[in-house]
């Protein structure tokens, strides 16, 4: 399934199934959804796989957003892809006001040879917006995660997420309120790669049980976007949404 924007008019979506036209370059992109026009469960990106659904999450009327839970098989989606030495992410993410601790889109499974701590965006018991990227120690032979937190976050706003993975280090990017902070892994820690999930992580729980999240689009490029690519997808993005949602700021 394919979708091209041609204007501002809110019913100016079309598909197309042979191919896809936004207006930036789709190399690589694997995984790609704005619920409001694709629904939950598709795949903007042709001859790309589609993501598994879990539960049954559902659009939030009058909204952009669409709600997924962080306990166990409820109401969230398996991507079918795991977190990459070069990867970007976005995520549309509406934190609603609410410091619950839980997984937004994320990889972590636990530290453990068997469940692999993989990558992800997580609001942290304290309340913040964290990047956490998972690790194996080869000289202690543990695994763990180490974070970057993202500073002057609001949480009562919605905001335009960005993640970019390059080797051993992991940024974390506030599209709409200008803001970033990055993590770099040690010598001797080696990433620790897992499927990647959106509305929680490659585990069963991780925070609260009653956690819910508000995301309206996510895309997932197996490369590194550079500043101008990243430019263009928040430009596109924002049409999309606006175009239906007008007061929604990205």
């Amino acid at each position: 399934m394919g979708i091209t924007l041609y204007t501002n008019n809110a019913f100016s979506s079309i598909s197309d199934p042979d191919s896809y036209s936004p207006g930036f370059d789709t190399t690589l992109l694997r995984r790609a959804e704005i619920f409001t026009y694709t629904g939950i469960g598709s795949n903007l990106m042709p001859g790309e796989g589609l993501p598994s659904v879990a539960g049954t999450p559902s659009i939030i009327d009058g909204t952009p957003f669409a709600q997924f839970a962080n306990n166990v098989s409820i109401a969230h989606l398996n991507l079918g892809i795991q977190d990459s030495e070069k990867q970007t992410w976005f995520i549309y993410f509406n934190p609603n006001s609410d410091p619950t601790q839980r997984l937004i889109m994320s990889s972590y499974g636990g530290t453990s040879p068997s469940n692999l701590p993989g990558a992800g965006i997580m609001v942290s018991a304290a309340g913040t917006l964290q990047l956490g990227l998972g690790y194996h120690d080869t000289t202690t032979d543990a695994y763990s995660v180490s974070f970057a937190t993202l500073g002057g976050g609001d949480l009562s706003k919605p905001a335009l997420l960005c993640v970019t993975l390059n080797g051993a280090t992991a940024t974390i990017e506030d599209l709409t309120h200008g803001l970033s902070a990055s993590v770099t892994l040690t010598t001797g820690r080696v990433r620790a790669p897992n499927t990647i999930r959106v509305g929680k992580g490659a585990v069963s729980l991780w925070g609260s049980a009653a956690a819910t999240s508000q995301i309206g689009a996510y895309f997932v490029f197996d490369r590194v976007l550079s500043v101008d690519e990243k430019t263009s997808m928040r430009e596109y993005i924002r049409r999309c949404i606006q175009a239906k949602f007008p007061a929604e700021i990205l």
